[in-house]
């Protein structure tokens, strides 16, 4: 890849896909509610459904409990919920049939009726990981990756400069002395060259940049007659003169290979996805991979997280340290599960809004999509695991090993519900020695927050220097005064105003926002990512 000045970037992105293709989060999903299924079948086989709406889930276990003394093939209930039920010979067989089938299921003879009832109302109205949903799944983590491969290639691409994208072939005058498929690198108008000798072509192809050795006004012919300094990347030291004879594009049977992508795939799977960038896209990349993950799984966005690492180096950093480096973040934004309360719930136009306080005490907006595309209500996807013992609403279930789910149009303020949550971690390695960091993950969201407070930074910012010094002056604060957990909250934040006022001159909404960002710690990782690896400028 051609290296930009600032450097590059490997990103790396998981979905935390194992546990939906091992059936485990399938249990969260439902083939039908059972208030539903009533209201669609009110009289079975001529006499009135018995299951309760209000009551469902509860009522169906309870009508289940009180079948298994003998076994009825012509129960109206059990015959209508599952087509094998009539087919069975008994409740062993028919239990074995339906819940048995699944991954380390418990088996008849280990439950008491009490149990089996709970297993068998689960699994009658569980949505089941056959091979063809779990394929589904699978797919739709790798179109995931695929559209974001596609959309980081248009976004590294882009530039003022044509040059970016293009790649050009120079024939030398003695073509014959050159190694077929050899890298040779050399300089340029002062700036690094990188070509690759294809005997077929009868000459080079450039392997690099193009925009940082020609303007975007001038043309290919400005390689005519140039002479470069070449070593062959196998035996450095060893310099050749090239004089280009002829400059030309890709032949048209290569014509393809003409067009330079400044990305390159490392790894894509629907497990994961690892790829680098030059640098300066990095954060956009980011950008784009948080919106789309948001719009495509805000249905399970609690249970299928975006795991996000963005490993930034300059090119001295050797790349086998960036692995290892990616590795370690990898296994840092592997975190468990969280309880985050319900603090509001409002029902809009197809979507309900849930505004919940997370783990860290900070606050944070979910909108989840609860129609289907045709305008019917979703009662399969959006349910999400909460704190309680026993179900309270209608479309509540529980799952035998006690978890309740709950609709999200069923929330309540002070519910509190489970949430594996979307993370990130970002890292500049200025040495390979950086491999090593220990810094934790952040959440997801608070990348947006960052890039915000980065934008208003740049806005009120009067200068570069000004970032600079309070950029210092925060870092010897928290060294000083040791955490800022340990320091009285009023005390903290009139002093972070005191240094914003002080290098900014920032007053009004712009320091009362930058001020809580400090506060929260969004406008240290603002600065240092963006001074440190973007090498921006504010103000």
């Amino acid at each position: 890849m051609g290296w930009s000045k600032f450097g590059a970037a490997l990103h790396t992105f998981s979905l935390d896909l194992e546990d939906w293709l091992n059936g485990e989060r399938v249990d969260s999903l439902r083939a039908q509610a059972i208030p539903e299924w009533v209201r669609f079948n009110p009289v079975l086989d001529g006499t009135a459904n018995p299951i309760d709406p209000q009551r469902a889930y509860l009522n169906l276990v309870n009508y289940v409990r009180g079948k298994l003394a003998s076994f009825n093939k012509g129960d109206p209930v059990l015959k209508n919920l599952q087509e094998g039920y009539q087919h069975a010979s008994d409740w062993q067989t028919f239990f074995q049939n339906i819940v048995e089938d699944r991954a380390n299921a418990p088996s008849w003879n280990s439950l008491n009726d009490d149990e089996r009832a709970i297993w068998l109302a689960h699994q009658l109205f569980r949505k089941l990981p056959s091979p063809g949903r779990v394929y589904r799944f699978w797919r739709e983590a790798e179109e995931f990756f695929r559209d974001l491969l596609r959309e980081f290639r248009q976004i590294a691409a882009r530039s003022n400069n044509r040059w970016r994208v293009r790649r050009l072939v120079l024939t030398p005058q003695d073509p014959n002395s050159w190694h077929d498929l050899t890298l040779y690198n050399g300089r340029w108008r002062g700036q690094p060259i990188s070509l690759l000798y294809v005997g077929s072509l009868g000459g080079f192809v450039t392997a690099s940049n193009l925009a940082r050795l020609l303007r975007a006004e001038e043309g290919a012919n400005v390689f005519q007659n140039a002479d470069i300094l070449l070593e062959d990347e196998d035996t450095p030291g060893q310099p050749r003169n090239m004089t280009v004879d002829e400059v030309s594009t890709w032949p048209r049977s290569y014509g393809h290979l003409g067009v330079y992508h400044p990305v390159i795939p490392v790894d894509v799977s629907p497990l994961r996805f690892r790829v680098l960038v030059p640098l300066e896209a990095a954060p956009e990349c980011v950008d784009l991979a948080f919106a789309l993950w948001r719009e495509r799984f805000a249905r399970v966005w609690d249970r299928l997280p975006l795991r996000v690492g963005l490993i930034g180096f300059p090119r001295p950093v050797p790349y086998q340290a960036v692995v290892e480096a990616a590795r370690n973040v990898e296994d840092a934004l592997v975190k468990g599960e969280e309880t985050w309360q319900v603090r509001e719930v409002e029902r809009g136009s197809g979507a309900v809004a849930l505004r919940l306080r997370r783990k860290d005490g900070r606050e944070t907006l979910r909108m989840v999509p609860v129609d289907l595309p045709d305008g019917r209500p979703d009662v399969f996807y959006p349910y999400v695991a909460v704190e309680e013992q026993k179900p309270r609403f209608p479309k509540d279930f529980q799952h035998p090993n006690g978890q309740v789910y709950r609709h999200v149009t069923d929330l309540r303020p002070g519910d509190g519900v489970k949430v594996f949550p979307a993370r990130v971690k970002t890292l500049f390695m200025e040495s390979a020695a950086a491999r090593f960091d220990v810094a934790p993950p952040r959440y997801l969201e608070d990348w947006a927050a960052m890039r915000e407070v980065w934008g208003l930074l740049q806005r009120v910012a009067p200068s570069q220097t000004a970032l600079q010094r309070l950029r210092s002056e925060l870092a010897r604060l928290e060294k000083e005064w040791g955490s800022p957990e340990g320091v009285p909250e009023d005390l903290w934040r009139d002093t972070l105003r005191g240094l914003l006022v002080h290098h900014l001159e920032a007053k009004g909404t712009p320091l009362e926002a930058l001020t809580e960002a400090a506060v929260q710690g969004t406008l240290q990782w603002a600065l240092d990512w963006h001074l440190t690896a973007m090498k921006e400028r504010g103000g």
